[in-house]
């Protein structure tokens, strides 16, 4: 069984990025290098954390304009990459695998 990344919607994750507890896994996604636990512990001023979902809004706008960069390109399927980056069109199909309310933030 695969997971979705809540952060760029790559659905080959070896397990789900928190479990039923919310906790999360650590596991860093292998296409756009997201690490759950890690990246989503943003503090906005002290003892004041920005939102869960609200972390992964930005690291995905930032990561598509930066080109939308690959962390690992082995672990992504080879026609849907170029040059290192996952191509525009696999990109737009790959963020359809987001729930809707988090695919239009």
């Amino acid at each position: 069984m695969t997971y979705i990344c809540p952060v760029c919607g790559f659905d080959q994750l070896d397990e789900p990025a928190y479990n039923e507890f919310n906790d999360p896994s650590f596991e860093i996604c292998p296409c756009c290098r997201f690490q759950f636990g890690d990246d989503d512990d943003v503090e906005i001023e002290e003892g004041l954390f920005m939102q869960r979902e609200e972390t992964h809004t930005n690291y995905r706008e930032a990561w598509i304009e930066k080109g939308a960069p690959l962390f690992m390109p082995a672990y992504y399927p080879q026609q849907f990459q170029s040059a290192g980056a996952v191509t525009t069109e696999h990109l737009i199909e790959q963020l359809k695998n987001l729930p809707v309310s988090e695919a239009n933030k």
